[in-house]
């Protein structure tokens, strides 16, 4: 068992915590109230008795006197008892009602007596205990039989047990699942965190290594043939700088400076920066447009929106392949060939990536930020498929 909670994560073990101070909690509570109701209930009961006695204490206390065979005709409940000490003659006088009525008289030791007064509980017994004085001195002992109301009292106190330990289970069970629900983002976001770190581990050994080697061959070969190196350390540092965008653009998209933005200059500045993967891949490009789109937005979000989008149809596409680019009134579509996009739903979650072997380079977080950008403008993006060609298209208000 501590093995499995130190095999717990960081989440998990913090979930326990909650779920256990929320039981330790709970069960303070149910204490408290199941304490309270069963001393509520005890004392009502108490009380009803002690009424009831009282009320036979009153009826005989007229007659000591006078008149002893009013005392003895007196109604006693069933259950009860009473016994009156002369303390003048030494004389004691009790009747019953436990099983059956009865009476009886006898002498008493005064000195063995214990004139307490008050009420008190004596085994299966509720007592009452008078000192009274008029002509005589007198001792009365009124009791009553609780044994029924101590087997209620027990059966209350076992359903109040059965009940406060449900209770305690299922606000464990509640405060489990509701931990679990409140901490869902915190995990999903350190899982994020540290498949981010892994990935982004894991694409930037490539390029580091690429950049090594080639500095490496430019000094023990005495720096021949450099502008090829140089190429190289160049695509590798451009590789490297376009994960930190996309990691910063991820991190805060703000919604500063807006402006008049030209979409069609956005989306020609876009084709001539990635002129050498478009070349490498010998793919075609066609803009065509139709309308003059102006939008009202951040020329940065604008940049890294469709950057990411050409890349992505780029990235995708297949040698000697085509994009073709329509600028419209209100929208944007951009149609590239290549494989046909498998999961529609999940292109646009972060991390996700159609190439599940990691031979395609890339975070997975392009998509992900377009759909951000356009989700903080209220764009609407789109993808669906043809035959052969993969189509997003953004709808601006």
């Amino acid at each position: 068992m501590i093995d499995t909670i130190k095999n717990l994560d960081d989440i998990e073990k913090v979930r326990l915590k909650i779920t256990f101070f929320l039981i330790f909690i709970s069960s303070i509570i149910v204490f408290i109230l199941s304490f309270s109701i069963y001393l509520v209930y005890e004392n009502q009961k108490y009380v009803e008795i002690e009424d009831k006695l009282k009320s036979t204490l009153f009826e005989i206390l007229p007659n000591l006197d006078d008149n002893l065979k009013n005392v003895m005709n007196t109604q006693l409940k069933e259950g009860s008892f009473f016994c009156i000490y002369n303390m003048e003659n030494k004389k004691k006088f009790c009747l019953n009602n436990l099983n059956g009525k009865s009476l009886n008289f006898s002498n008493f030791d005064k000195e063995k007596i214990s004139l307490k007064t008050g009420t008190n509980v004596q085994g299966n017994f509720y007592i009452l205990s008078y000192l009274y004085k008029s002509q005589n001195e007198y001792y009365i002992v009124i009791g009553y039989d609780i044994s029924k109301i101590n087997q209620d009292l027990k059966k209350l106190r076992n359903s109040i047990i059965l009940s406060s330990l449900a209770v305690i289970f299922l606000s464990g069970f509640l405060a489990f699942s509701v931990s679990g629900r409140l901490l869902k983002p915190i995990k999903e976001q350190k899982d994020s965190l540290e498949h981010t770190l892994s990935i982004v581990s894991h694409d930037l050994k490539t390029p580091i290594s690429i950049i090594n080697t080639n500095l490496y061959l430019m000094k023990y070969k005495n720096f021949q043939n450099v502008e090829n190196h140089l190429d190289q350390i160049e695509k590798n540092l451009e590789y490297m700088k376009n994960i930190t965008s996309n990691i910063d653009a991820l991190k805060s998209i703000s919604k500063e400076d807006i402006e008049e933005v030209n979409i069609k200059d956005i989306i020609e500045n876009i084709i001539n920066k990635f002129q050498t993967k478009i070349k490498e891949k010998n793919i075609s490009v066609k803009i065509n447009q139709k309308d003059n789109l102006i939008v009202n937005a951040n020329k940065t979000d604008m940049e890294v929106c469709f950057s990411n989008l050409i890349d992505n149809a780029i990235k995708y596409n297949v040698k000697n392949g085509f994009i073709k680019i329509d600028i419209l009134k209100n929208s944007v579509e951009i149609s590239n060939t290549g494989k046909k996009i498998e999961n529609l739903k999940k292109v646009f979650e972060k991390f996700y990536r159609e190439d599940k072997s990691g031979t395609t380079e890339g975070l997975g977080l392009g998509l992900s930020i377009v759909y951000k950008i356009c989700k903080k403008y209220g764009f609407k993006i789109k993808v669906n498929t043809t035959e052969d060609m993969n189509v997003f298209s953004i709808h601006f208000n």
